[in-house]
């Protein structure tokens, strides 16, 4: 293989499903690795090197064992993500595990009645990492358990810009699949909306108390989104009215 891996950091909820679906549609089956389900995980917990070495595409909620370079079962790999605006992706994951009975937590959040508030806070071990900087701390590559939020916002940011071959903005989906298929020639980029919630869940609205106690525990995670909308406007800028131009076309013939 003439390049390392493409490796996709999958935040729930950031249309990561989706972006799935366009790199299945233009690599063989035999190149690209996917580890959700917990059989999957026990499967590949270990990967011999010439499975490895014929890989294209390797997606799931996992994390990089190294975030500088960015590595996964400590080979180099190229790291891409996707960001969304922290409390709209908390809210959307919190509906999202609530009405799809597939989902692990689905039960545990009917059953004893959690508040999008209280899977924010919770300190129980089912939820003390879902809703505080999830983003932040995975892209830092700092421990979910570092204290140090500051620290790992900093990591995070350089990580982002410098270290990951890619990031895309949820918001600007399509931008961000044209800006990432001209960097890497993906060939095929129309694609439909995979694993969206229904209107009436998205039609439900968080209260002003909620909306501040997501963003009281996601400070980090908003800065850093903040941060990488002024970097990608920096990018499509650089583009130029070429780029704005194959956006039409594109948006079009999808």
């Amino acid at each position: 293989m003439d390049a390392e891996p493409l490796f996709f950091l999958h935040f729930p909820r950031t249309a990561g499903t989706t972006v799935d679906e366009i790199f299945f549609n233009n690599y063989p089956a035999d190149t690209v690795l996917k580890i959700y389900s917990r059989d999957e995980f026990q499967k590949y917990a270990v990967i011999d090197e010439e499975t490895f070495s014929k890989l294209h595409y390797i997606t799931g909620h996992l994390l990089l064992t190294n975030t500088n370079p960015t590595q996964f079962y400590g080979k180099k790999v190229r790291a891409f993500t996707f960001l969304r605006d922290p409390v709209s992706r908390l809210h959307s994951e919190y509906l999202f595990l609530k009405t799809w009975k597939n989902q692990h937590l689905h039960a545990y959040l009917n059953d004893n009645r959690i508040s999008f508030s209280q899977y924010i806070t919770s300190t129980e071990k089912i939820l003390r990492y879902r809703g505080k900087n999830f983003m932040t701390r995975c892209i830092s590559g700092d421990s979910l358990e570092t204290a140090g939020i500051a620290e790992s916002l900093e990591k995070a940011k350089y990580n982002l810009e410098k270290s990951f071959m890619f990031f895309g903005i949820q918001e600007r989906f399509m931008e961000s699949v044209l800006l990432l298929s001209q960097k890497i020639s993906l060939k095929n980029i129309l694609h439909q909306k995979r694993n969206s919630l229904n209107y009436a869940a998205v039609k439900s609205s968080l209260s002003d108390e909620e909306i501040q106690i997501a963003r009281e525990y996601n400070q980090a995670d908003i800065e850093l989104y903040t941060y990488a909308l002024e970097v990608f406007d920096a990018r499509i800028r650089q583009e130029g009215a070429a780029f704005q131009d194959s956006l039409k076309k594109y948006i079009f013939l999808n």
